[in-house]
């Protein structure tokens, strides 16, 4: 599964957001779990944030091999709520 995190450079909780996603990519790192940083007013990102329905910043979604999502966070996640959508 691959996550994707959704960050703007003017916000002050996508920090928190970032380093909560490396945490549970770390501590699940036998599970195949990897995640991309994509900043909001990118090329990159303009081009898939309607695709995923982004409107907010932070917001992490969680892919499948497919490409589809498993799990969308927006905000920062709690230890506990990231535990949840697992």
């Amino acid at each position: 599964m691959q996550l994707l995190v959704f960050v703007s450079s003017h916000c002050p909780h996508c920090p928190k957001a970032v380093t909560a996603v490396k945490e549970a990519v770390s501590q699940y790192s036998g599970y195949n779990l990897s995640y991309r940083k994509i900043r909001a007013k990118t090329v990159e990102a303009k081009q898939i944030l309607g695709r995923y329905e982004i409107k907010a910043c932070p917001t992490i979604i969680g892919l499948n091999d497919s490409e589809k999502i498993v799990c969308k966070i927006v905000g920062v996640p709690s230890e506990k709520k990231a535990q949840e959508r697992n």
